[in-house]
């Protein structure tokens, strides 16, 4: 297996920066996102790691040593697209074993590794199968069957999953973690799905305009983002501005304890959508406020609430309000975040 290294990786497409000095360390075994909106660098980022573009300036390093010279057949680092490229005139077996009958692989070793990796991805009885026979989902199990038999140090996802219905694609989620566990690969994972990268990764590269703003573990970023910019790619979030000064903050709005104990004056709070509870108008506790707009998603109800002239964003687990009533919120943050 291999670690990347990305060090100033910078890239242009005629006068527009792409990648503006890319800095990223992705260790040997780790499963790492990059996440970010459409045109933030991801797909460009994992096309030069493959080599499929080369960087304007800047270098790539697998396990320490520069992979710039290092054609793309040679790499070791294998992409699997969001459209899977599958060959529609070959079989499962054939899609399989094509990596490798063009490296010349003696047929007995060919034979031995599809039927290994057919039992791995749990396709053994579709190796005679076409492309269009397939379901979305077992196409894309051939393709990372397809990527594992050329035994590459990297596994390069772009969007995988992006092209199937919401219930296959937690599905094949589970399934890849399962088979990155199971291999060890280094795997790099482009998404614009916040909660596909919080689930899967180790770490995740949040990048906003070319640039990696915050690279850090799932937790961290979504409970300690290091700007109100990262913040955001993780959902809405409600942001008060006020004082802290001898441990408390101090609003129009709220007031509370904080765990922070330094003075910082003039400061801008983040509270999670999850930290307001809602309570009938008449509770003891609270700072009044009214529903504004209801929406209703299952397991969670989702509100917007007037405060004096604030408007505030709750996630509840109850659907016990309705549009137009008045009610008492308390603020309870767990991992309040200041931004200056």
């Amino acid at each position: 297996m291999s670690s990347v290294n990305l060090v100033n990786l910078t890239k242009y497409f005629g006068d527009k920066k792409i990648l503006d000095n890319i800095n990223l360390q992705v260790n040997d075994g780790e499963i790492i996102s990059l996440l970010g909106l459409s045109g933030c660098g991801k797909s460009t980022t994992l096309k030069l790691i493959a080599g499929l573009l080369k960087p304007d300036s800047g270098d790539i390093l697998f396990n320490g040593e520069s992979a710039l010279d290092i054609p793309t057949e040679k790499r070791d680092a294998v992409i699997v697209f969001q459209d899977y490229l599958l060959f529609p005139h070959m079989n499962v077996y054939e899609n399989i074993e094509f990596g490798m009958k063009m490296r010349k692989v003696k047929k007995s070793i060919r034979q031995k590794r599809v039927l290994e990796l057919l039992e791995l991805v749990r396709l053994e009885e579709y190796k005679n199968s076409y492309p269009s026979e397939l379901s979305g989902g077992q196409r894309q199990r051939v393709a990372i069957a397809r990527a594992l038999a050329v035994n590459p140090r990297i596994l390069l996802l772009d969007e995988p999953f992006s092209n199937l219905d919401i219930n296959l694609r937690g599905e094949m989620r589970d399934f890849v973690l399962s088979i990155q566990k199971k291999t060890g690969i280094t795997t790099i994972l482009v998404t614009h799905d916040k909660e596909e990268a919080l689930m899967m990764s180790d770490k995740v590269a949040v990048m906003v305009g070319g640039q990696i703003k915050q690279f850090d573990t799932p937790n961290n970023l979504y409970e300690r983002p290091n700007s109100k910019e990262v913040a955001n790619i993780f959902g809405e979030r409600n942001y008060i501005r006020g004082t802290l000064q001898n441990g408390l903050f101090k609003s129009e709005l709220i007031n509370f304890k904080s765990n922070i104990k330094e003075d910082l004056g003039s400061v801008e709070v983040m509270i999670s959508k999850e930290d307001l509870e809602l309570k009938p108008v008449d509770s003891d506790e609270g700072v009044e406020g009214k529903i504004l707009k209801k929406r209703y998603a299952g397991e969670k109800t989702y509100y917007n609430i007037k405060i004096k002239d604030s408007i505030l964003k709750a996630t509840c687990d109850n659907n016990l309000y309705n549009e137009n009533d008045l009610i008492k919120v308390s603020f309870s943050p767990k991992n309040e975040v200041y931004f200056r």
